[in-house]
């Protein structure tokens, strides 16, 4: 599973090495918000995980999915969470790789 800063060095590295600061314009946060997530002390909001995977051009159910495993507190709930994001990040890629198809948000 892929985690917050992944997916934030992953957003940088698509917007041409974007700073922190142009990567909080860009998902509407701000600077302190992405701040907090490169730190640890938070995880992507459901809006803001949409964002990140339009930026990303992946099914936003990725970073979703990622994103709640990260915020619970309940061991329980993280390992649920987890469990889905790894399965459905497999399932997709391998649906994606063998149909050639890729997510649009039009299919959202």
């Amino acid at each position: 599973m892929k985690t917050t800063l992944e997916f934030l060095d992953a957003v940088s590295k698509k917007l041409g090495g974007a700073s922190d600061y142009a990567i909080a314009k860009e998902l509407g946060v701000t600077r302190a918000a992405v701040s907090r997530y490169r730190n640890g002390q938070s995880a992507f909001d459901d809006e803001t995980a949409i964002r990140v995977a339009r930026i990303l051009d992946i099914d936003p159910a990725a970073v979703v999915t990622a994103a709640h495993a990260e915020r619970t507190k309940n061991p329980e709930v993280r390992r649920l969470w987890t469990s889905l994001a790894d399965r459905f990040a497999v399932n997709f890629d391998l649906l994606r790789k063998h149909s050639g198809m890729r997510w649009s948000p039009a299919l959202a």
